[in-house]
Formats: structure tokens, sequence, C-alpha cells
């Protein structure tokens, strides 16, 4: 009977991938976190471990799995799995992404060398090695400028550097790993989620974000809407993202998430991509839109099974993602939500303390919401959260020292 190692750093709840599998034959492997790892209790091969995005005890114990159950192929939709999975692959020689690929996903130096010259355009960007390197950049470009960790998602770490000062103030803390700087792009930001089969793509839409990426920090929410294929960008989306993919060493099976600028001169600029579905409440979004499980399809990709994708039929939906606040949270709100909620998803629970958005694919409260019209989800969203925030109740975290 064959066995699929699966990195699963996700609730069982989002990804149950022994009902995926139900009836193919395929037994799913699973290690996960310790969080989650109650979820995947009742399957028979569940490995669970704390600090589970930096514990190589992660691969000594998957190298060990793959070896023992002779394992076909290898699955992993999180970000902090990507390498590691391509890296198994490579050792054992199994199918699927290998490391090369996982890097020019992952590490957005890499992913830019790949594109210079391509079709689509990228800001200016360069390694950052050092505060001189920056000053360099700096006297170069002029401000403002991003600093970004070369393999972070989430926007986590990301800095927008408008003057000197803000520049003093990042390199007076800046981030421990290895990042990069590139030049700031104005305008509206969009994203393009799909599919990749056999090397084809089989499926890609785009999506506009409302509020942006960093509106976590100000722990205020964001949030996701597909757009028509009579907007005006949506066919230059679709085109730069397959363009994207065909100067990248794509896998032969991937889900994508990339991400792109609209600029206030009306260029489309590159920002990243990556070799797995979309986070926060975007998988779900999908799925109610469009009536693809992305992770699921992917999954079967990978092993081998025949798709189950039909003939998208669209129904206008929109995701919702809202962050924690500063405190102590005393009430959550659950049941009752507004009548265009089709999905929600909590993540924390009462009593919990917060000190507000840590990144911006993670949420206290996601929503999956519904409408008639893109304009109809549109103001739907803005409706859910001002909802939340009526009944979401807070309190001071106590003093550090008096617990």
């Amino acid at each position: 009977m064959p066995h699929v190692l699966v990195f699963a750093k996700t609730p069982y709840a989002k990804t149950p991938y022994d009902r995926w599998l139900a009836g193919s034959g395929v037994v799913p492997v699973i290690l996960t976190t310790t969080e989650f790892a109650a979820g995947y209790g009742h399957l028979p091969h569940v490995h669970a471990f704390d600090d589970y995005d930096t514990n190589q005890l992660v691969e000594k114990t998957a190298l060990r799995l793959a070896r023992e159950h002779a394992v076909t192929a290898v699955f992993a939709r999180a970000e902090a799995d990507v390498v590691r999975a391509a890296q198994l692959r490579d050792l054992l020689d199994l199918p699927g992404q290998r490391t090369a690929s996982a890097l020019a996903f992952r590490d957005k130096v890499v992913m830019k060398d790949h594109l210079v010259g391509g079709p689509v355009e990228i800001p200016a960007y360069r390694p950052l090695d050092s505060a001189y390197t920056a000053l360099e950049f700096v006297a170069e470009h002029g401000y403002p400028v991003v600093i970004k960790p070369l393999s972070e998602s989430g926007s986590l770490g990301a800095a927008i550097i408008r003057d000197e000062a803000e520049l003093d103030a990042y390199l007076a803390c800046p981030w421990r790993g290895a990042s990069e700087i590139e030049v700031f792009v104005p305008g509206q930001m969009y994203h393009v989620d799909g599919l990749v089969v056999n090397g084809e793509v089989v499926f890609a839409h785009p999506f506009r974000y409302l509020n942006d990426c960093l509106s976590f920090r100000a722990n205020d929410w964001v949030a996701n809407l597909p757009l028509t294929p009579q907007d005006p960008v949506h066919d230059r989306l679709l085109k730069a993202a397959r363009a994207v993919l065909a100067e990248l060493p794509t896998p032969p099976h991937t889900a994508f998430h990339a991400e792109l600028w609209i600029t206030p001169d009306d260029r489309t600029v590159f920002c990243e991509i990556a070799s797995r579905t979309g986070g926060g409440m975007i998988s779900a979004m999908v799925r109610h839109a469009f009536g693809i499980d992305l992770d699921k399809e992917w999954l079967y990709a990978e092993c081998g099974l025949p798709s189950t994708l039909g003939t998208p039929a669209y129904r206008p939906t929109g995701a919702l993602c809202i962050p924690p606040s500063d405190g102590v949270l005393t009430h959550l709100p659950s049941g009752h939500e507004p009548a265009c909620v089709k999905e929600v998803a909590l993540t924390g629970t009462v009593g919990q303390e917060f000190h507000g958005g840590v990144k911006s694919g993670l949420f206290l409260a996601g929503y999956v919401v519904g409408g008639d019209t893109e304009e109809d989800v549109a103001a739907n969203l803005e409706n859910v959260a001002t909802w939340f925030a009526d009944h979401a109740q807070w309190s001071p975290a106590p003093a550090r020292g008096t617990r």
C-alpha cells in the first residue's frame, strides 16, 4: 500500500488528509506541530514536534519515516516546509519539487535573479549583507526602500524605510536573518492564486487586496476579493503570473500564490511568488468561490491520483482576516455572524493574551464572505469586520512582573 509523507503545519479541519485520500489506497504519514497533533490523533502515523519550524528533529524523523514506509510522494503546503520537503525528495530521489526549485520560490533574491530581464518588471533589489550596502542602495535609488527577510512569508519582518531616521531605527535593531533591500513600489497590490498539474496551469484567478499586507502592523484587517473577467487588469495579472511561472523552475505539480502591483502610472510590477497555496483564508475563499479545493487537488497530483477538478462555477466570495489586538481577550464573537458569512475560523480562546498582529496570514478571526456581486462582497467584508470589532472584548494585559 503506497504511503505519502505529509508535512502538516495546518489544523486537521483545514487539511483532513485521510478524508481526502479515502478510497485511494494511499496512506498519509503525518508530521505536525504539537498544537495540531490532537486533530490528527485518530490516524495511525502521526508525529508531533515542539518548535516545528526550526526543530531539525522534523527532518531526521521525516527521513526515517520515508525510508521505513517506502513513501512514494512527499507533500508540504506550508512555507516553512517547502525547502525541507524538497531536500528530502533530493535525498531519496522522489518525484516533485527539488531544492533548486524550492529556493527559487522561497529566497527572494534567487527568485528575482531568475526574473531579471524577463517579461515582467521587477523592482531594483540587492542582497542586504551590511549597513554599508543599505547606504549604497539608498544613495543610488533614494527613499523609500523596503527591507525584507529573504525567506519569510506574510510580510513578517518587512520594513518600509521612508527617510534616514527610519533607516537608523532599522539599523539599530535589524532583522536577524538574511535580508534584501529593494525600491518601494507604490500602487494597488493584487495576487494570483492557482494550480499547476503536469506542468500546465489548470486553474488561476486574480484577486485584489482590501487594506494591504501590512495592515496587521496596526492590528487592522486584510481582505481578498476576486476580480471579474471584465476588470481591466484581470487579464494582465493572469498573463504576468503565467510569465513568472515560465521563467522560474516551476515544479510539475504545485499550487502558487503570486503577488503583483499595478502602479499609479499603470505598470505591472512583480512582488513575489510562493509555490504553495495562499495563507489566511485564501484556500477557503477559492473553495467557496469556485468549488475547487486547491490543497486537495495539489495532493492528488503529487500522489499520482486522478484530478477531481471540474469546470469552476463562480460565485462572488471574499476572505477576511482579523488580527488580535493588544491585551487579554475577554469575549470572542462566535455565532450570530452576519448572514453573508459562509465559513468561520477562530484561532484564539477567551482568556488568552495577545500582543497585536504578527504577520498577514495569521489571524484571530477568519471569515469567508459572500454576496450577489463583487461590490456586495466588498461592502460585506467591511461590515463583518465592523461587527467583529463591535462584539469582541479586550482587557489590558497584566503589567510585566505582576502575574
